[in-house]
């Protein structure tokens, strides 16, 4: 088990809070005045008397006994055994006279207490009289009232007429508001033409802006040139400098070596001419190459200087052109921008004056509407509360009258008691002086006998010689002189325990009847101050009555109204939500609070309350709009998860506040949340289950095994179920909306487990004790459950997780909330017939036969025979229609899509007459059959994208005519009849067509419904529709389902949400089944509750009604869902045993069309060769023996043979079933732990020792069982007297001290604590 906290539902205190908060704030203070009274001082004194008499008799007791041991003691000797009889029965009515005095005396005092208990009844009736006088009168008042609501009733016709006027008034006003509109809405064009002139021009400046900028760039890009030039100039002007100085220095060492040249020749005149004529040519050579290089560094340096200079002159020009520019576009930017502005300046003086002429019209009719709305609705709501007020007095006062009928019933019953008690003290005060005067002649007697004792007592000796001689029976007496002594010691002690036990019982009698006379005082001072607050709450109604007629005369008189707070934004939000909704609310408190506060109000200060109430609570009122999560939200309200794809709820957009669409009027408005409510434990509604009981993040296996690892998911236990959700890789990453797994804990196969090593073998071993098995049904014929291992983070959480599941299902057990099952899923036929694994069309034609779609063909399977009939010879199936009524069978078939028509007798395996191809339903979607009034036979219609065909169907030739086409507002995704219209799903939208063209189509999806229009925003798949009514349709969506009225409008607030994300949808009258990827969710279309869970994965259905599916398993699966609620569908088809290791294929027979579906000869011959030699398998076919009489001998010469622990007779099965239900107790440990224990365990019939009952049945005890000692020996002090526990004699009903008896309660205690 597990403990709660005690704020939650399931602990003691929590319950008994919300049990017990209504009674326990009325009867605080008669409780604690009846706990100071001195009634409770009187009873202590009363109970300390009785235990002072008690004292008193004891002591009394004592002495008499030993008196009485005295007297027998003296009389040992020669006392008689006449005179002992007589002693003893004189002490006996001794005895029995104190005990009957002690009674008379104590039912005296009782008679004295019921006769001050007849006076009080007494004052209680005339005190009721009065009241039924006043209620009389009440009843008076009453009538009066309802008179007057009549007239109320009438006056708010003539208001309602008033309230027609000013919604004509009302329409009137949208009308010009449209009005204004359309010249807003052409203003808005214009200015939209002018915005484009603005963008078009601000264009054309980005692009001048644009070439400036290139210009600027350019400008950069010269100077830059510009400042390169420069800087080879003067590095070429410092070239021809250093140039210029080598050539002065290079003429100055010419002149110095032609002056030494001069003087060598001087001095070397005797040197030849020839070495003359060298040194001149090579000086020539110098001389001319220098010359060379001086021409072309001028020429060079002339080059450069002119190609600067032209370089400079392009860039100045450049530089002016783009001045030129620049300042000419800027003069064109400052134009445009002038224009520009007073455009500007024109358009928003022209808006500013439409728009204020729109507003003072809106304003004025608004204030004229707001005015004469809240007078009517200031009227009706004081209306409503005067009634709600006068029908709440009226209940409190029936009730109050039938608890003072049943009350008065009791008290007769009680007065009846009362005079009974009264008779029998009378009587008793009768024996009591008869008594007296016989106890006082007794006295007498025993002291004459006392006397003549002592007188005779020196006569014993000789007496006694004599009587030794001549009597020989007193030599027993003479050899044990004390057995008369011991004797009278043992009747004495019986006879005090005996008192001693008469005594307490009398006591119990007496505390019995003061507690009940006790409580019957509470209960009339409680009736009294009851009667007390009822009289003062009429006197205050009365009162309140009289002030809202005062007021309400005035304000017919004046036609003035107080002024209520406008609580709407806007006039459309006004005429799209219901008025004054929130305003109500606030509006009952401030009231109810005022009422408390001084219980004479007038009208006009309560109104001024309400007014300052609502002032205060308004702003601090939630700001609630329906939103979408992204990740699980539980409700802060009731602590359910919001299930849902998109809207699941609302949510506050100022603090974190959420909840259900149904919980926002039960929730606390208050904005922020308070912390004490923000911080709310989890906890479970137990009368409803309703609520989250634990959440975490566990991890389960991956989709190919726990070989593959573990994922991680949050799991939630809420509702009476366990969710999954997946989690994608990462740790910050958050769960989506989208349940990857549900499990319904009100299944009665469903059961959590710990798992042993053997059980998970690719589990690590630090895993093993973190990981728990959870378990659900799967099919219901042949039996199979479904099992999850989760594993967790330790062994803590593992037990943690294991507890609350169990305890949830007890709780569940106990407070009898079982799950509603619908569907009960069953395999159709064998899984080993190979068709199975292509089928995407089925279609049951009686209780024993179905038509199935693979891609092969038409084939019809008989259920019961194994026959398998090929119907029709076309290519692969995807719908099939049957037509019993026209004998003919539609399909939708082949590559294309086409609808083909074949012949009723084709279904028994003959030739078919006709196969009709219809070629203008190429591309066929759905179809749909069905009968209208005015056409007698069956209609098909076709839907072949957005057009719809409609057809005749004839059992003659041509077989079928067209009468019409019809055009849907979208491509056609569903279709069904709805009595003589055709209800046509597509995305985003429904509408029902008039087939016969005599009347206009209803679009489903009123595009005047605002809170529908998000269905226009999103392109949403249409699943299905059902027809709750001639008013209300509900419209199943790919992500919701919606309530809506026979004009499209919704009808209900709440949406019905899906667990995760759909795969298809499948409806009767009833329920909604809605496949997904992990099974089958069941929703109720009229209360909106989730009924039921199926666990079958990659289901999806093969027909529209749902009755036949397909599971994709290892093999695939015929699956036939079984309706239990309704008695059609539920005897539609007879399903056979099925098994997977059968070997049975489809043989030919003599019938080209016909197989049959056993196995085959060779296989059985096979079968039983193998049978004939593995004697093992000879051995299963036989059965265990069922029954056997053991017999155990108890020894040597006893003759007795004592049946042990084993049954005379064996229960069979279906008894044995029987009673194992019967002996379930209702706690969830043992209804989990005992079908476990049962498997292994026969039930024995016991035979019973009382009448009535045949036999209990017990379960079979092993020889290891330590309890079974009380079943195999029974307590006794020998051997000769024991008989054994499941004996058949009859005997009588066992002693206080038995063993048996023991032995008995030992057993119904088990039980008992079992139970409990």
């Amino acid at each position: 088990g597990f403990t709660y906290t005690t704020e939650s539902c399931f602990s003691d205190r929590g319950s008994l809070k919300i049990l017990m908060s209504s009674t326990v704030t009325k009867d605080e203070d008669v409780q604690r005045g009846l706990e100071n009274s001195l009634q409770v001082e009187a009873y202590e004194r009363r109970i300390q008397r009785l235990e002072q008499e008690k004292l008193e008799l004891n002591r009394k007791l004592q002495e008499s006994t030993q008196a009485v041991q005295s007297l027998h003691s003296s009389t040992r000797t020669t006392g008689t055994l006449s005179r002992d009889k007589e002693v003893k029965k004189l002490n006996e009515e001794i005895e029995r006279l104190k005990n009957k005095i002690a009674d008379s005396n104590r039912l005296e005092k009782q008679l004295e207490d019921v006769v001050a208990l007849r006076q009080e009844y007494e004052d209680s009736t005339s005190k009721l009289k009065g009241l039924e006088k006043l209620c009389k009168v009440l009843k008076q008042e009453k009538e009066d009232i309802h008179k007057q609501l009549d007239e109320a009733l009438e006056r708010q016709k003539s208001q309602a007429k008033d309230l027609k006027d000013a919604h004509q008034q009302r329409k009137l006003a949208l009308q010009e508001i449209s009005e204004m509109n359309d010249r807003l809405a052409d203003l808005r064009s214009q200015k939209q033409k002018l915005s484009r002139q603005l963008r078009d021009k601000e264009e054309e400046v980005e692009v001048v802006m644009q070439k400036i900028d290139s210009m600027r760039q350019e400008i950069r890009k010269a100077e830059k040139a510009r400042k390169e030039l420069e800087a080879q100039l003067e590095d070429a002007r410092a070239e021809a400098s250093k140039e210029h100085k080598l050539r002065e220095h290079s003429e100055l060492f010419s002149k110095q070596l032609e002056g030494e040249l001069e003087t060598l020749k001087v001095k070397q005149g005797g040197r030849t001419a020839g070495v003359a004529l060298q040194h001149q040519q090579e000086l020539s050579k110098v001389k001319t190459e220098l010359e060379k290089k001086i021409l072309f560094y001028e020429e060079e340096l002339l080059r450069r200087e002119a190609s600067h200079v032209l370089e400079i002159k392009h860039a100045k020009k450049g530089m002016q052109d783009s001045e030129s520019q620049q300042l000419a576009l800027q003069k064109e930017i400052l134009m445009l921008k002038d224009k520009l502005e007073k455009a500007k300046r024109e358009r928003h003086s022209e808006m500013e004056e439409a728009v204020g002429t729109l507003k003072d019209k809106y304003e004025r009719e608004r204030t004229l509407l707001l005015e004469e709305n809240k007078k009517f609705t200031t009227e009706n709501e004081r209306l409503c509360s005067f009634v709600d007020k006068l029908t709440a007095q009226n209940r409190q006062l029936e009730d109050e009258l039938q608890d003072l009928a049943a009350k008065k019933d009791s008290v007769a019953h009680w007065e009846a008691q009362i005079a009974e008690i009264i008779q029998w003290v009378s009587d008793e005060k009768d024996a009591r002086g008869y008594l007296q005067a016989l106890a006082s002649k007794m006295t007498e007697e025993l002291e004459s006998l006392r006397s003549s004792s002592l007188g005779s007592r020196t006569l014993l000796p000789p007496v006694d010689i004599s009587l030794h001689r001549g009597l020989v029976p007193y030599s027993s007496d003479r050899l044990d002189p004390f057995w008369k002594v011991r004797r009278s010691q043992k009747l004495d002690m019986s006879a005090r325990l005996e008192l001693q036990s008469a005594l307490d019982a009398e006591i119990r009698a007496k505390q019995v009847v003061q507690e009940e006379l006790r409580k019957v005082k509470d209960a009339n001072i409680s009736f009294e101050s009851k009667l007390k607050d009822s009289e003062a709450r009429n006197r205050s109604l009365l009162e309140e009555i009289e002030g809202l007629k005062k007021s309400l005369e005035g304000k017919y008189r004046n036609d003035s109204d107080p002024k209520l707070h406008d609580l709407q934004d806007s006039i459309f939000e006004y005429f799209n939500t219901s008025p004054l909704a929130h305003d109500l609310t606030f509006r009952s408190s401030s009231i109810s609070e005022q009422e408390i506060l001084c219980p004479k109000p007038e009208v006009t200060s309560s109104l001024s309350v309400t007014m300052s109430s609502e002032q205060q609570q308004e702003p601090k009122a939630h700001q609630l709009s329906i939103k979408s999560f992204s990740s699980p939200t539980q409700c802060s309200h009731c602590t359910s998860l919001m299930v849902g794809l998109v809207r699941q709820g609302f949510a506050c957009d100022v603090c974190p506040f959420a909840c259900h669409v149904l919980c926002k009027d039960s929730a606390p408005q208050v904005c922020p949340i308070p912390p004490e409510q923000a911080k709310r434990p989890l906890g479970v509604d137990v009368q409803r289950g309703i609520g989250t009981a634990y959440k975490g993040y566990v991890k389960v296996p991956k989709p190919t095994g726990v070989k593959r690892g573990w994922q991680r998911a949050y799991a939630v236990v809420c509702d009476c179920k366990l969710f999954l959700y997946d989690l994608p890789e990462g740790k910050s990453t958050q769960p989506g909306v989208v349940a990857s797994q549900v499990l319904d804990l009100r299944d009665e196969d469903f059961s959590v487990s710990s798992v042993l090593a053997s059980d998970v073998i690719h589990a690590t071993r630090k895993d093993i004790p973190c990981i728990f098995r959870v378990t659900a049904s799967l099919l219901g014929s042949p039996p199979k459950t479904s099992s999850l291992l989760i594993l967790t983070e330790n062994d803590s959480e593992k037990r943690k997780w294991v507890g609350i599941l169990e305890g949830l299902q007890s709780i569940l057990h106990k407070n009898k909330l079982k799950n509603q099952v619908v569907h009960i899923p069953q395999e159709a036929y064998d899984s080993t017939l190979s068709l199975i694994k292509t089928i995407s069309a089925a279609a049951i034609i009686d209780q024993d036969r179905i038509a199935i779609g693979p891609e092969e063909g038409l084939y019809v399977i008989e259920l019961t025979r194994d026959v398998i009939v090929r119907a029709a010879d076309c290519k692969k199936v995807y719908q099939i229609k049957l037509v019993p009524k026209e004998k003919i069978v539609v399909l939708i078939c082949g590559r294309n899509h086409h609808v083909h028509l074949y012949p009723w007798a084709s279904l028994d395996g003959s030739e078919s007459s006709f196969d009709i191809k219809l070629p203008e339903t190429k591309g066929c979607q759905f179809i749909a059959t069905g009968t209208l009034k005015k056409v007698p036979s069956t209609c098909l219609f076709v839907a072949v994208k957005r057009q719809i065909l409609c057809y005749e169907m004839h059992r003659t030739k041509p077989f079928h005519k067209k009468f019409n086409e019809i055009q849907a507002l979208g491509n056609v995704q569903w279709m069904a009849l709805f009595r003589d219209r055709l209800c046509v799903g597509y995305l985003s939208g429904f509408s029902l067509l008039n087939i016969q063209g005599d009347g206009l189509s209803v679009n489903l999806v009123n595009p005047s419904d605002s809170s529908l229009s998000f269905l226009s925003q999103h392109p949403w798949d249409a699943l299905c529709a059902v027809e709750l009514s001639n008013e209300e349709y509900l419209l199943c969506f790919s992500h919701m389902g919606v309530y809506v009225d026979a004009q499209g409008r919704r009808s209900r607030l709440q949406e019905l949400m899906w667990p995760a994300t759909p795969v298809a949808c499948t409806c009767n009258s009833s329920y909604v089944t809605v496949y997904s990827e992990y099974g089958l969710d069941v929703f109720d279309v009229y209360t909106m509750e989730w009924v039921q869970t199926i666990g079958l994965r990659r289901i999806k259905p093969l027909n529209v009604e749902g009755t036949l599916n397909l599971l994709n398993s290892e093999p695939p699966r015929l699956i036939y869902l079984n309706n239990k609620l309704s008695a059609t569908e539920g005897s539609a088809l007879t399903v056979p045993e099925t098994s997977d290791n059968s070997k049975k294929q489809m043989l030919r027979t003599r019938s080209k069309r016909k197989y049959v579906f056993k196995v085959p000869e060779e296989e059985r011959l096979q079968q039983r060769r193998e049978m004939l030699r593995d004697p093992e398998l000879r051995s299963r076919m036989i059965s265990n023996p069922t029954n056997f009489n053991h017999v155990a001998h108890m020894g040597p010469g006893d003759g007795m043979q004592v049946l042990m622990d084993l049954p005379l007779s064996v229960l069979p099965s279906s008894q044995d079933e029987n009673t194992r239900e019967r002996a379930r107790p209702p706690s969830s440990n043992l209804s989990r732990q005992q079908p476990l224990q049962q498997r292994g365990k026969p039930y024995i019939s016991w035979p019973s020792t009382g009448a009535g009952e045949s036999g209990v049945t017990m379960p079979f005890r092993s020889t290891s069982d330590p309890d079974q000692e009380f079943e195999k020996e029974p307590d006794s002090d020998s051997t000769k007297h024991s008989t054994p526990s499941n004996s058949s004699n009859p005997s009588g009903p066992p002693s206080p001290n038995s063993p048996h008896r023991n032995q008995l309660t030992l057993d119904g205690l088990d039980q008992s604590t079992c139970d409990a």
